[in-house]
């Protein structure tokens, strides 16, 4: 791992979190409420790549937690997902979770790809937390991907 980063982005604005960067993964942009981390290695080309995006939403009261990942997951624009893999609960950085590691297409693609979420439940937020690489590299970058992932510290 190349080491921790917090960094200010677009107009300086702080993020809400941390995430260590990787050998590959680094901070490349936020827009939108999303911060992304992306494949440096990437072909400029390329209609998918490594990814890991990151985004801090409303609460999610304790008795909404079950199925909340998969919902989140069913609406979220970038890919379609099939049928769903049972939820895991996870802790990460002290915080309870949801976790679901799936195939889905990629919309604008059309290019098969794996994904790994994350749901953290805080008191007063949630963080969603999104890798995800094509499928045909999906073997060489879920260890990355995933210690990026479990690096996540909340700010």
């Amino acid at each position: 791992m190349v080491g921790w980063t917090r960094r200010k982005l677009l107009l300086g604005a702080a993020l809400p979190f941390a995430f260590p960067e990787g050998d590959r993964l680094r901070l490349s942009n936020r827009a939108l409420g999303w911060t992304v981390l992306r494949d440096r290695e990437a072909r400029p080309e390329a209609a998918e790549t490594g990814m890991v995006l990151a985004r801090v939403q409303r609460p999610v009261a304790p008795a909404d937690r079950p199925g909340h990942l998969a919902a989140s997951l069913r609406h979220f624009r970038p890919f379609r997902f099939g049928s769903l893999p049972a939820e895991a609960v996870v802790q990460l950085a002290g915080l309870p979770g949801r976790a679901i590691e799936a195939p889905a297409m990629g919309i604008g693609s059309r290019v098969p790809v794996m994904v790994h979420a994350v749901c953290l439940f805080a008191p007063r937020r949630s963080y969603l937390i999104i890798g995800s690489a094509p499928g045909v590299e999906w073997e060489a970058l879920r260890p990355e991907l995933l210690r990026v992932i479990e690096g996540f510290r909340p700010g």
